[in-house]
């Protein structure tokens, strides 16, 4: 796969990370969406087909599909549920919901997608990840 395919790959597959983690958010949605369009054209002014430039391209791919999975996998957003609050009313939740219940008292309806990464404490307690050692290779300080 050529250079510029794997850029072009790695973008798709960001644009779709948004689309599970945010469906639904429009506001966070188009945010997330203008700031990944404004890294790669950030990278494209850039960056050239140098060879020096090559080891940068790669360093970004990586940083792209660690980011990617983690938006994918790690990404769980709540919507207040109006009129649901408190622990007596959870019984009018519908079953089939995943629901939080916040400190201050009111329900949330949790919006779980099929890529997802569902656990319990003791794998976090562990140490184990499904991320299969992509923590490692992430900059986070980019």
């Amino acid at each position: 796969m050529s250079r510029r395919q794997q850029v072009l790959s790695s973008y798709r597959s960001l644009l779709r990370a948004t689309r599970y983690a945010f469906d639904g958010d429009h506001r966070v949605f188009t945010a997330a969406r203008q700031q990944v369009r404004q890294g790669y054209e950030t990278g494209r002014h850039e960056l050239t087909s140098d060879p020096k430039d090559c080891d940068e391209i790669d360093k970004r791919l990586e940083h792209a599909s660690g980011v990617a999975l983690l938006l994918r996998s790690n990404i769980v957003q709540g919507e207040l549920q109006p009129g649901k609050a408190g622990k007596e009313n959870m019984a009018t939740v519908d079953p089939g919901d995943s629901i939080a219940q916040s400190d201050d008292g009111g329900v949330y309806k949790l919006r779980i997608h099929k890529y997802t990464e569902l656990g319990d404490n003791e794998a976090v307690k562990g140490g184990k990840t499904s991320l299969a050692g992509t923590a490692k290779k992430i900059n986070w300080n980019n």
